[in-house]
């Protein structure tokens, strides 16, 4: 091999620490604005578009997630997880994506008439005409994506990417009003792919491309197989928009798909920041226990922080998803209070992938997903002629059943995580879950012929402060994590803490606290 590869640098134990707290805080914020400003394009979308029309660019969104695990797992991955690079890694894997992304787009362009139009009809055959450059695109910024994460330069990758979905939510926004219909979310999403892109190209230029035969190997070695895990995931997690696409007719399948993001997807937002982090951060602990330390923690954090968002949605979604996105969509409200109860296991089951991965496990991952897919598959495929409450049930019972495999066949056996482990880890979330229905589901029952407004402010706001009470009640520790977690995202919060100079024994000493803030940051990834 010949010279070191650019923007490698050794990372000690204080800077994985450091390099991981400035990360939580900037991942964190510029996640929670991105996705304002998204929920508002949703919002207003869901009421310019027709579900029919969402259900059409359901299946042409795929394409997106598939590219990116596709393009940047098989081809730039391992330069995140190997424990070191040279130049010739980066250009063969620069080589590498960029012919991979164009053999893929080319594909994805060729279906179109022979197996997209036959399949899902003309109109989402289209879409995905439109959306088929997406994996070139995607792997043009794969390597400049990995060469930060290696860096751990979190916080130039959080604003890239707020950047780019910002842009392609306005711009879909722009193009609905002006009338292109599905159209408009499939322009959207492709615009900021594009930006993202540009942006990460910018921010790590890579060297030219060139072959190299012993390179190319180390790569694809770990490559393919995270990236055939990676797409089994992505066709997991959409399966059930393609069958449904393929059986029922665009509108339906335009419900389901949004109560599937209501439910399901959305909670992968906040998920997004672990999902982001954790790779590049596990691949550079000490040891498999450090590692199971840090993965049982962000469970518990994870927990903490979704499941009463989910447990809101469950009550508030009979008021909530008419008043926002429309009456046209009241059809998802009970497919989506079903599905919730998938998205709190879909939260305990984010960065699964990445500690399989950071453990060398690409193999094993690959088998556990496929045997994964086969079996959800059949059971989104049994319950679709049912209705979507079936679908819905089955889905949440399939989860749940994939809850246990991970942690029985993957995690056990990888680093020593079992399923009793997680089990104390999660009942303070769910016992604060449970206070707050207890609460919320009444006044919202005795509001609701007020007006939705104040129903969702004040049904929301008693649950969540109950919530915040049985939490702290019920185990003080999780309360700690959660309440230093936001002092790390948030640090003005710090202030408000006032400690006692003059008690040694003061549980929020200055010294402490930094270490338990350190901690918590290494967990909460």
């Amino acid at each position: 091999m010949s010279r070191e590869a650019p923007l490698e640098d050794p990372v000690d134990e204080e800077s994985l620490k450091e390099a991981t707290l400035s990360g939580v805080r900037w991942v964190m914020l510029t996640r929670v604005a991105s996705e304002v400003l998204a929920l508002g394009a949703t919002v207003a979308l869901a009421r310019l578009l027709e579900p029919a029309q969402f259900g059409e660019a359901a299946v042409a969104l795929i394409f997106i997630p598939l590219a990116t695990i596709l393009t940047f797992e098989g081809f730039a991955s391992a330069l995140v997880q190997r424990e070191s690079i040279e130049d010739d890694h980066v250009r063969a894997a620069v080589a590498m994506s960029a012919l991979g992304g164009l053999v893929l787009s080319g594909l994805a362009a060729a279906l179109a008439p022979l197996l997209w139009s036959p399949l899902f009809g003309a109109a989402t055959a289209e879409l995905m005409l439109v959306m088929s450059p997406v994996f070139l695109l995607a792997a043009l910024g794969g390597v400049s994506r990995a060469l930060l994460w290696r860096r751990l330069r979190f916080r130039r990758i959080s604003v890239i990417e707020m950047a780019a979905v910002s842009v392609g939510n306005v711009l879909a926004l722009a193009l609905a009003i002006a009338g292109l219909g599905a159209r408009a979310i499939v322009l959207g999403a492709l615009a900021q792919v594009v930006l993202g892109t540009v942006l990460l190209f910018a921010a790590a230029p890579v060297p030219l491309p060139r072959w190299h035969r012993g390179a190319q190997r180390e790569i694809s070695g770990f490559g393919v197989p995270a990236a055939l895990a990676g797409v089994i995931d992505v066709l997991f997690r959409n399966v059930g928009y393609v069958i449904a696409a393929a059986t029922l007719p665009a509108a339906t399948t335009g419900i389901y798909w949004r109560a599937f993001n209501l439910g399901v997807v959305y909670q992968d937002k906040l998920s997004g920041v672990m999902m982001q982090m954790a790779f590049p951060v596990y691949s550079r602990t000490e040891s498999r226990a450090e590692l199971r330390r840090l993965h049982e923690r962000a469970a518990r954090v994870h927990a903490a922080v979704i499941f009463p968002l989910l447990a809101s949605l469950i009550v508030l979604a009979p008021v909530a998803i008419p008043f926002l996105l429309g009456a046209k969509w009241a059809p998802a409200v009970e497919p989506t209070q079903i599905l919730a109860v998938a998205g709190m296991v879909a939260a305990v089951l984010t960065g699964y992938p990445q500690v399989m991965l950071a453990v060398g496990r690409p193999q094993s991952l690959l088998r556990f997903n496929l045997v994964m897919l086969a079996g959800y598959a059949a059971a989104i495929y049994v319950a679709v002629g049912h209705g979507l409450i079936a679908v819905a049930v089955a889905a949440s019972v399939a989860y749940l059943c994939i809850l246990v495999g991970v942690y029985r066949f993957l995690l056990a056996r990888a680093v020593g995580l079992s399923i009793r482990r997680l089990i104390p880890e999660l009942g303070p979330a769910l016992a604060g879950c449970l206070a707050l229905a207890a609460v919320s589901e009444p006044v919202r029952l005795a509001l609701e012929p007020v007006g939705a407004p104040l129903t969702l402010a004040l049904a929301g706001t008693a649950g969540l402060v109950t919530y915040a009470v049985a939490l702290r009640v019920v185990s003080p520790a999780a309360w700690g994590d959660l309440a230093l977690l936001l002092v790390r995202v948030f640090p003005p919060l710090g202030r408000l803490q006032r400690e006692d100079p003059h008690d040694p024994h003061d549980p929020r000493d200055r010294v402490e606290q930094r270490e338990l803030a350190l901690d918590l940051a290494e967990s909460s990834v």
